[in-house]
């Protein structure tokens, strides 16, 4: 569990069957649930994407791991309790060519050559358009996360109403998508949806939209809570 003391003081994470967590609402605490696993072909790829990059890292030449040590100070991330912090130039590479790995995408021996994320640009608005007829559509202003197949939409289980923030569970809606400046290069885009069914008009849906810029630099995530259309 991460822990942050002092007035303000925040708490993110599971002890004794207790779960601490924040959102827009902000802090709050629930009983702790096992979430069901499927053990998907998406989360096998995922997981065997993790243990392939970090067996890969040992082959790396001593200036490629130094590339990604520099890479990884100076690109902060954002833990859960949104406190900025930087990790190991091990973990920035196994992190990056984890998400490769799991679009069965070549991996990246060299880090970027210029510090900081990527970006999915400003979204435009509204920035995600979950339709029955037209699939998931997506408009940013400006996005720098451009590259071909390496963005991924997920989607999750249909929310109540006043619903303004959803963690997990998330599944794979669409894969191996090109980014362009405003949004999905062939967009919409349309699957039929498996684990959640199909999007019903009224619904309200969890989305989530990730890329990686060809030089391999990982977006910000963006996450919308969207009612379902015609």
């Amino acid at each position: 569990m991460l822990i942050r003391f002092g007035l303000g003081g925040q708490l993110s994470g599971s002890v004794a069957g207790v779960v601490a967590g924040h959102n827009k609402g902000g802090q709050y605490l629930r009983n702790r649930s096992i979430p069901v696993n499927p053990n998907s072909t998406r989360q096998q790829n995922q997981r065997n994407g993790f243990g392939a990059a970090a067996i890969a890292w040992s082959s790396l030449t001593g200036a490629q791991r130094a590339g990604w040590e520099s890479y990884a100070a100076q690109t902060p991330l954002v833990n859960r309790l949104g406190e900025s912090i930087t990790v190991s130039g091990f973990n920035m590479y196994v992190r990056t060519n984890a998400y490769l790995l799991g679009l069965a995408l070549a991996t990246k021996t060299n880090a970027p050559l210029t510090p900081g994320l990527s970006s999915l640009g400003t979204p435009s608005d509204p920035a995600i358009i979950a339709s029955v007829s037209d699939g998931i559509s997506f408009g940013t202003l400006g996005a720098d996360a451009t590259g071909t197949d390496l963005t991924i939409v997920q989607y999750g289980p249909p929310v109540s109403p006043g619903t303004n923030f959803f963690r997990t569970p998330y599944s794979l809606f669409a894969s191996g998508i090109t980014m362009v400046a405003t949004g999905f290069a062939d967009e919409p885009q349309t699957v039929t949806p498996g684990r959640y069914g199909p999007l019903v008009v009224g619904q309200l849906r969890p989305i989530r939209i990730r890329s990686m810029a060809t030089d391999g630099k990982l977006s910000n995530t963006v996450e919308r809570i969207v009612t379902v259309v015609a």
